[in-house]
């Protein structure tokens, strides 16, 4: 396991961060995709868990959905919930007011601007350039466009969204109402309908050129479909997965596909299984709905890997991050240690930051799984996150992440991050 010797591990992600941000810039291209939408961002202080609990014991409309909120949000579990309801975004902004802030979601496009914020380049797949859509994409995100990469903010909007805005519940630990005390900081992610992926088809076209010039690429979305087996859904999953043999084709060697939390664990299951990905990654809560189980990580993990036949499997968790793989212990290792510096920077600052340094009260666990050799070539390379029981902000914590493994394996092959074998 790699360490400094003599040193915490704050001096470690130091060293680290000050690494990734001063070779940003020199990283090769990253591509990213293939979901977006507009977030629009609710905090949950007191006094609106309050109106949340009120409008509950009232029994007024959306009664059974405030209901599951309400109990994930004293579980202190996060997530994603889908009701299919078009006047929910409504519905929720009469009980709550406005919401705080506007910002975009979608784990392709909060990477991009997690890059973004470091100096790193990527390419973004979006076919929805609506004005409220290209408002909250950071402007330094390059799109396609007439044959050529430009930065969205130089584009023009254009056409009408396709997608209903997501209702972001943040909520903080120790936040209290009428004697309850909330145990873990998360974020509840409200959906009110299915949503395509982003049919980017200029995006597509330049698949070959982007690819030979890129260190990395990433696909997510899956779980916005409505994954009933209808034409509509076979046609954007056949979608996805022509983008994705593209980049194979094209010898794009890291193609990461990003889980998320899907109504059903038959369709995570389903999702699981994408074609010729390298890379598999998902949160811990999302490791136990796939397989069932909530068993050694390890050993999950390995059995994603061969259900998916991805080359690794990484699981983030709020105060470690896991990767079973075939390969070098050593490269995986820089993956989540990029991966964990991004995500604790941002729950430290709140969004995307330039300064990826971890927050002096970061705690370090003890408590992870451990490395070691799995069987038939398996191992597990497991890192401790800087963690902060009380983050500034929660919202896209794992599309952060991600970014920040993308970076590490789109740095020259030559300059991997720094620090001894112990």
């Amino acid at each position: 396991m790699r360490t400094l010797p003599g040193a915490s591990w704050r001096d470690a992600y130091l060293t680290v961060a000050e690494h990734l941000v001063r070779q940003a810039s020199q990283a090769r291209l990253v591509l990213t995709g293939t979901s977006a939408c507009v977030d629009a961002v609710f905090h949950i202080d007191a006094e609106r868990l309050g109106r949340l609990v009120a409008a509950s014991a009232n029994d007024t409309e959306g009664g059974e959905l405030l209901d599951r909120i309400l109990g994930r949000i004293m579980a202190g579990r996060g997530g994603e919930l889908l009701t299919r309801w078009p006047a929910g975004p409504t519905w929720i902004c009469s009980l709550l007011g406005p919401p705080d802030r506007h910002q975009v979601g979608g784990t392709g496009p909060q990477a991009s601007w997690a890059l973004a914020a470091v100096g790193g380049h990527s390419v973004l797949a979006l076919a929805d350039r609506s004005p409220g859509q290209l408002a909250v994409i950071d402007p330094r995100t390059g799109l396609c466009a007439d044959g050529a990469i430009v930065p969205a903010g130089s584009l023009a909007p254009s056409g009408q969204p396709t997608k209903l805005p997501h209702c972001i519940l943040e909520f903080t630990a120790g936040t209290s109402h009428d004697g309850v005390t909330l145990p873990r900081s998360s974020r509840i992610i409200l959906r009110f309908d299915d949503e395509p992926i982003e049919h980017d088809e200029q995006f597509l076209a330049m698949t070959p050129a982007l690819a030979g010039a890129a260190g990395a690429g990433l696909v997510s979305g899956l779980n916005g479909l409505a994954d009933d087996g209808s034409k509509d859904d076979v046609t954007e999953r056949s979608w996805l997965l022509a983008l994705v043999r593209a980049w194979s084709a094209a010898g794009l060697a890291v193609i990461h596909h990003e889980l998320a939390e899907f109504p059903t664990p038959g369709g995570l299951r389903a999702a699981a299984d994408l074609g010729p990905v390298t890379s598999l990654g998902l949160s811990l809560s999302e490791l136990f709905t796939l397989t069932g189980s909530r068993g050694d990580p390890r050993l999950l993990a390995r059995d994603v890997a061969g259900l998916s036949g991805a080359r690794r499997v990484i699981v983030h968790a709020d105060d470690w991050a896991l990767a079973v793989h075939r390969g070098d212990e050593r490269h995986c290792e820089d993956v989540l240690l990029a991966g964990n510096a991004f995500a604790a920077a941002r729950a430290r600052a709140g969004q995307p930051a330039a300064v990826l340094d971890p927050a002096a009260e970061a705690s370090y666990t003890e408590d992870r799984p451990a490395d070691g050799a799995l069987g038939d070539g398996w191992r597990a390379t497991c890192v401790p996150a800087p963690h902060l029981r009380r983050p500034t902000g929660t919202v896209g914590l794992g599309d952060t992440f991600v970014a920040g493994l993308l970076l590490a394996e789109s740095l020259p092959s030559a300059d991997p991050l720094p620090g001894t074998n112990a």
